[in-house]
């Protein structure tokens, strides 16, 4: 009886040192929110984990993002709710700071309408009902780390209840930098490779009056003689106006710059449409839409 406890206790010292059971757990210097209770967890590996680094929406029955990064590794999940008198926000400074302690990169994060609906965070990216709350009270973040990513998700529901939720993404630190380095260097192609591939390209961010965004158009058509382009000019004014108006005056200046520069006037039409496609802009201040022209 007494060697079988011992090889029961040797065999429970091995299981718990296995990699399989680490990769189960969040990392060592990951510490809950005090006083929170566990609320739900899980751990699968997943071959192709969808990270959002963009505001959410639904179009035609699927999630949507602007941006995001596809991962594989072993997802594990955790919710925990926070005591009363706790706020969503205090539950994600709590882990946003820790990730900040650990040189984390922060990705992305927004709170509040600008992450979209909350029972998109729930229903079909955390997948856990429990996390439907008020759209104005969460709070989201993705994080890369030296062994693989992080997402964290705040949310009060509507009975007062507040929700901290984390989705951490393990992979060997080799993969992570194999896929960082794949990232950087796709940055520089993906947007000429999409209007190859689709026929069009929103760049968020981009604004017609930034030198470079000429410079970027006059590259493209410099490299293909052929090439017909067709540009949208998004942009978001103080006066909560469509902002028409301005960005119809910034299609007017790009589209002399570039004939300026000897673009022939069949190769280029410039449009602004101010704040009219509110899903290209997202929350930036300015967006641009290259479209390939097809003979």
């Amino acid at each position: 009886m007494y060697d079988r406890l011992i090889k029961l206790f040797i065999l429970a010292a091995l299981i718990i040192a296995s990699p399989t059971h680490a990769s189960n757990q969040l990392p060592d210097w990951f510490e809950p929110f005090p006083l929170s209770t566990l609320d739900n967890q899980s751990a699968r590996a997943t071959p192709d984990y969808q990270l959002p680094l963009s505001q959410i929406t639904r179009i035609q029955g699927l999630l949507r993002t602007q941006n995001e990064l596809r991962l594989s590794g072993d997802l594990i999940r955790r919710t925990w709710q926070l005591s009363p008198g706790n706020t969503p926000d205090q539950g994600f400074e709590h882990v946003r700071d820790q990730l900040l302690r650990q040189q984390a990169n922060i990705l992305f994060e927004c709170s509040s309408r600008q992450c979209g609906a909350s029972n998109l965070w729930a229903n079909q990216v955390f997948g856990y009902a429990n996390l439907l709350g008020v759209d104005s009270t969460q709070f989201y973040l993705a994080a890369e780390l030296t062994t693989g990513h992080m997402a964290v998700y705040a949310v009060r529901r509507g009975n007062g209840r507040s929700y901290l939720h984390i989705d951490y993404i393990h992979v060997a630190p080799s993969v992570v930098e194999q896929e960082s380095e794949q990232m950087i260097e796709s940055e520089h192609v993906s947007w000429q490779q999409q209007l190859r591939d689709l026929g069009y390209a929103d760049l968020p961010g981009w604004s017609a009056a930034e030198p470079n965004t000429l410079q970027q158009l006059l590259g493209l058509l410099d490299e293909d003689l052929d090439l017909k382009l067709r540009i949208v000019v998004h942009q978001r004014v103080n006066t909560g106006d469509t902002g028409l108006t301005e960005s119809n005056a910034e299609a007017q200046r790009l589209e002399s710059e570039l004939l300026q520069s000897g673009v022939m006037p069949d190769r280029v039409a410039v449009f602004g449409i101010g704040t009219l496609a509110p899903s290209v802009l997202g929350y930036d201040n300015y967006a641009i839409t290259v479209i390939r022209v097809e003979e």
